[in-house]
């Protein structure tokens, strides 16, 4: 009788298995040996209502606009809008809101620009399809907020050059 020998067959580890296991512990070593630097951590300010209110006020203005020398043939008008200013940047924002005289086909217009409080000018663009740039200046100052009193100046849409005087509460 003859018999063969079968040699019992070994069990055989796949190479990815291996690998797997090789970045397992290279990842673990890693981790282990990192060394964790102390920050320092800036004490947190209090923000008070008080200092929001120094930095960041809501506006209420009042949108004045009428004919100029060059371009006298221009109806006038009237709205109010709201807004927020920045003091931090000097930027102004403002929207339209309700109408005080309007004249047929006009609409209202919104403003955002940059105050500068050492020049007393406010410029920036009309954000409507058709305009462009207004610059203001300011001729009367009131104490409510930084930026309260009368503006006045012009600005440019598809109508033309137009006298503009913002009175901003």
């Amino acid at each position: 009788m003859e018999r063969s020998y079968k040699r019992p067959k070994r069990q055989a580890v796949s190479l990815t298995s291996l690998l797997d296991l090789l970045f397992v512990m290279i990842f673990v070593s890693l981790i282990q040996q990192k060394a964790v630097s102390p920050t320092k951590e800036k004490p947190i300010e209090k923000v008070t209502q008080e200092k929001v209110q120094k930095q960041y006020f809501e506006i209420k203005a009042t949108f004045n606009f009428y004919g100029t020398s060059s371009n006298p043939s221009l109806p006038s008008g009237k709205y109010i809008m709201t807004g927020s200013y920045k003091r931090k940047d000097g930027a102004l924002n403002l929207g339209g809101l309700a109408w005080i005289e309007r004249p047929p086909q006009y609409d209202m217009v919104p403003l955002s620009g940059k105050i500068d409080p050492e020049t007393g000018s406010f410029r920036g663009r009309v954000e409507a399809i058709g305009c462009q740039e207004f610059t203001l200046e300011r001729k009367l100052k009131r104490e409510k907020t930084p930026i309260s009193g009368e503006w006045v100046g012009t600005y440019s849409c598809s109508q033309g050059k137009t006298g503009l005087t913002l009175t901003i509460e």
